[in-house]
């Protein structure tokens, strides 16, 4: 019960809390990642749908993935007014309702820190991704930092409640995934808590001569 309490209050906060790093410089990451998103794209774990005003018309179909009901009444109210079009669905990321190569991109952001398995989930991105598809990733990571990789092992309330799990890393599990890292920033959220801070951006692309797992 107080589990369920706390992700609703969590998704009515969620834009409030992270207004302070959109505006330090976020929401330009944000946009710089996602004017890469062309054709059919999907997103991940869409949350409330901080990333929905920065598609650009590139983007010629958009469907929206988020598993939470909380984040999704955020979500559903966003995209009315920014991407009206765009198709909403709840599904977990490791089964997605769609065959295979059925996506020429696919975007995920502080959503991999998230997943019961990421192994999973990034061989389903891999799955729904059409050859030659990309993956475009803006992700909490474990700090290169002892002293701060430390501090998230320990994960403090809230973190265990909201699934939410800093200290992988998710950079090794694309990687490991089958699809090819073309590009890849590392940096920080800015004016996040410290154990928030270390993140990834960037891109990677399954390869052409791959074949779709049916």
């Amino acid at each position: 019960m107080y589990t369920g309490l706390l992700q609703r209050c969590y998704a009515s906060a969620y834009d409030l809390i992270s207004r302070p790093a959109e505006r330090a410089g976020l929401a330009d990451q944000r946009h710089g990642l996602l004017s890469g998103a062309t054709g059919v794209t999907i997103e991940i774990g869409a949350g409330t749908g901080l990333n929905l005003r920065h598609y650009q018309s590139d983007v010629t179909r958009l469907v929206l993935i988020e598993p939470d009901r909380h984040m999704n009444r955020q979500l559903s109210r966003r995209a009315a007014n920014v991407w009206p079009n765009a198709r909403i669905i709840r599904a977990d990321a490791d089964q997605l309702p769609f065959a295979a190569a059925s996506f020429d991109t696919a975007v995920v952001s502080f959503m991999l820190c998230c997943v019961p398995d990421q192994r999973r989930t990034l061989a389903e991105i891999a799955r729904v991704l059409v050859p030659g598809g990309k993956l475009l990733f803006l992700e909490h990571v474990r700090s290169s930092d002892p002293r701060v990789a430390a501090k998230q092992d320990k994960m403090p309330f809230p973190y265990p409640q909201l699934g939410c799990h800093p200290n992988r890393d998710t950079l090794s599990q694309i990687q490991a995934s089958g699809l090819t890292v073309q590009s890849v920033r590392r940096g920080e959220v800015p004016r996040a808590p410290e154990i928030e801070r270390p993140m990834i951006i960037g891109s990677a692309v399954r390869s052409p001569a791959d074949r779709p797992a049916c």
